[in-house]
């Protein structure tokens, strides 16, 4: 079955499977209302009719019944949200078949303002690889992904996430859980990084003597109010052990404080966070990174899953010293400050390390989980091979990821050998900088580890430079053409490097007169030529490219033509062998009115 009819099929699935818990969900909220005034009503008419003790026991076997009904109630409404969970990600697969995005996040925060190629390449962005991408629900998880985009990696760990996504891939309802069982929690994406910094600090309560011996007086506090509740004991008596407990918790006031502050809501992010491994933790995997990544979440004590689920419910009683109700009939009497501050020092102290690996791998795989979602989405897709060679590009009907099928025109493209340039004329509007981006961009996915829009794609693992959108700044007072100059000094000290660089330069100094243009164009491609570098530059400049006359051995011409038929245009956004032999400025000026 193929994946939009698959995805509507679920979708349709879960949202028919999250009524019916709805329905379950609305009953049982009338049964806990029945057993609520059933309790009531009942144990007033014992005690009326069988005295006190009667009320007593009555009370506590309705308390538990409703209890029950509350607990059952929860676990009704977790199955519901779970199932419109799964039906909301399958219509969001559904709508990115189409290249409509309804997801929120767009990446933009990782945009970095002189970065190689991720502004020229929509890399993140309202309408961006990013967007198409993502299926990330942790902040770590979408930081993660947003680097394997900006950063290409070492061929042996390519391999290794390209063998991780393939296996990855089939498993659709193991993928779906993974992504389901984080948005159970609102505060999933929440930052972490609060929470490791108070991590990396040292123990300060645990380590006392003291302090470990006082967490033991209320064994000795309780019974004593319960003593005075019942009239055996003086409240001067009383009050002096009240004023040891707040002495000590006046000691711990500001440690306390500011580890509430750091950690106030971060209990429901780490919940989120052990949902996730859960899903993980139960599975077998076969791929190499599969297995590793799996093997971090092995703890000596307990599972990963289970010791962070035991923190963030140490986090969250901890926290419940905010309440100032709480806090006067349970916290002082119980040193509840003490009791869970020192067991979360002794969690961190346990756990430290383990916890940023933990944080780091869910990370890796909400990332791989990503670019498995996106081959499953894209059948047609192929992983790319991996060649030894320092720089070579080869590639049939290579498509634009972010163009829909039904009007994506593909190409080929070949490219091999350092110091080699691929001048690319054409008319206006005829695909050049699509072009240029089609291939920009499937390098990057290539580098990332993901499959790439094309029937065969091989691709040496190099450094990707563009410069496509230089725009001028009115507030550093720079021109388009000397931003463009800018860019080009970038490049330039680039290819100063050992590691190659593959560059995509869209219609080169377009900023200056013909004459300055030619001549600046020639010689950076010369220069280039020197430097472990090759790439693609388009241009309007047909002299540029007869350079292919006078430096065969690293200039090669390609184009892409419009046609005229009864006064209209027409393209066909295919790439050809040679110069382009037809123009269209007049017939475009004239199309909007210009007499020319």
């Amino acid at each position: 079955m193929e994946p939009l009819k698959q995805f509507q099929q679920r979708q349709q699935q879960f949202e028919q499977q999250a009524q019916k818990y709805q329905l379950k969900y609305n009953q049982f909220g009338w049964l806990r209302v029945f057993l609520f005034l059933t309790g009531f009503l009942g144990t007033y008419f014992l005690f009326q009719s069988q005295g006190a003790l009667a009320m007593a026991v009555g009370g506590l076997l309705f308390l538990l019944a409703f209890l029950f009904s509350l607990k059952a109630h929860n676990r009704i409404e977790y199955q519901r949200d779970h199932f419109r969970f799964l039906s909301y990600i399958n219509r969001d697969e559904s709508a990115r078949l189409h290249n409509e995005f309804i997801r929120d996040e767009t990446g933009e925060a990782y945009t970095e303002p002189n970065h190689f190629y991720t502004s020229d390449l929509d890399i993140f962005g309202k309408h961006s690889v990013f967007k198409l991408l993502n299926r990330t629900r942790t902040l770590g998880g979408a930081q993660k992904l947003a680097a394997w985009l900006k950063h290409a990696e070492t061929a042996p760990e390519i391999r290794l996430r390209q063998e991780a996504v393939t296996e990855l891939t089939p498993r659709l309802d193991w993928r779906q859980m993974l992504e389901a069982n984080a948005m159970h929690y609102k505060e999933v994406n929440q930052s972490t990084h609060s929470l490791l910094q108070w991590m990396a600090e040292p123990e300060i309560v645990s380590q006392s003597f003291g302090m470990r011996l006082a967490k033991w007086l209320p064994m000795i506090t309780i019974p004593l109010t319960v003593a005075w509740l019942a009239g055996f004991l003086s409240l001067q008596v009383l009050f002096l052990f009240i004023l040891v407990h707040l002495f000590v918790l006046g000691r711990i006031f500001k440690a306390v404080k500011d580890t509430c502050d750091k950690t106030n809501t971060i209990s429901q992010t780490l919940m989120a966070y052990a949902n996730i491994i859960k899903v993980v933790e139960k599975e077998k995997f076969t791929a190499a990174k599969l297995q590793a990544l799996q093997h971090a979440f092995v703890d000596k004590h307990t599972t990963a899953s289970k010791a962070i689920q035991q923190f963030a419910i140490i986090l969250r009683n901890l926290n419940y010293r905010n309440n100032p109700y709480f806090y006067s009939l349970i916290g002082i009497i119980s040193l509840w400050d003490l009791q869970f501050f020192i067991r979360t020092e002794q969690w961190k102290k346990q756990h430290q390390q383990a916890l940023i690996n933990w944080f780091e791998a869910v990370a890796e795989w909400e990332s791989l989980n990503s670019l498995a979602g996106y081959a499953f989405s894209n059948p047609e897709f192929i992983m790319p091979i991996l060649s030894p060679e320092p720089m070579e590009l080869q590639a049939e009907h290579l498509g634009h990821v972010l163009i829909r099928k039904d009007k994506r025109v593909t190409n080929h493209v070949q490219l091999s050998g350092l110091g080699k340039t691929l001048v690319i004329t054409g008319s206006n509007m005829s695909g050049k900088s699509t072009f240029l981006r089609t291939v920009a961009v499937n390098a990057v996915l290539a580098l990332a580890g993901a499959p790439v829009c094309a029937k065969s794609f091989t691709i040496s693992v190099i450094r990707v430079f563009t410069s496509m959108r230089t725009q001028d700044s009115l507030e550093e007072s720079v021109s388009s053409f000397y931003a463009e100059l800018k860019r080009l000094k970038q490049l330039i000290e680039q290819v100063d490097n050992p590691e190659p660089v593959l560059y995509f330069l869209d219609e080169i100094l377009k900023g200056t007169n013909s004459q300055d243009r030619h001549h600046g164009a020639k010689s950076l491609i010369k220069q280039l030529h020197q430097h472990p570098s090759s790439g693609f530059i388009s241009t309007h400049d047909l002299e540029l490219g007869r350079m292919a006359d006078e430096h065969p051995d690293f200039v090669h011409n390609y184009s892409f033509n419009s046609e005229l038929i009864n006064e209209e245009l027409f393209f066909d956004y295919t790439l050809r062998e040679g110069i382009c032999r037809s123009f269209n400025a007049s017939q475009l000026m004239k199309q909007i009115g210009i007499e020319v």
